[in-house]
């Protein structure tokens, strides 16, 4: 089982990249890697048991995640459970705290590789270094759609 973390400080207040945050079924508005997310009908909007499904920029690529925990105002966790992606047991945090910057971003991921050892030595050559740049650049997808949403309301 991999875990990768990432953080990073947004000049926003952390009510505001909540209010991006909670819009569960609208992730790729701040996810530069994917080209549309939708809310998958009969489920909550957001909460515990909501489900989106995310369709990744490579045309081919696709996940259905659902909320396992939601802390209102702090965090969420999500569980893929259905998806073309090589790994499987894949849990994702996206958490926000206020500090003296404005606010901190986190991202957390834990999953395992598909393909047993192939698979695992795939992780340590590739997957991981990709998985983390993916995770870099929500984060940024985040930062600046909480600025703009700062300066849309000056």
């Amino acid at each position: 089982m991999t875990t990768l973390r990432v953080e990073l400080n947004i000049a926003a207040d952390a009510g505001v990249v909540w209010a991006l945050l909670k819009d569960f079924q609208h992730i790729a508005a701040f996810n530069p890697n994917l080209s549309r997310s939708i809310h998958i009908d009969g489920t909550p909007r957001e909460g515990v048991g909501a489900e989106r499904r995310c369709e990744l920029k490579d045309g081919r690529n696709w996940i259905d995640e659902r909320v396992v925990d939601w802390r209102t105002g702090e965090s969420y966790t999500v569980e893929i459970y259905a998806g073309t992606m090589p790994i499987r047991e894949v849990r994702t945090t996206l958490a926000v705290s206020p500090n003296r910057a404005g606010s901190r971003a986190i991202m957390q991921i834990t999953y395992t590789p598909k393909f047993g050892p192939v698979g695992h030595l795939l992780d340590l050559l590739l997957l991981r270094g990709k998985m983390k740049e993916l995770m870099e650049s929500v984060l940024e997808g985040l930062r600046q759609k909480s600025v703009e949403s700062l300066l849309a309301n000056d």
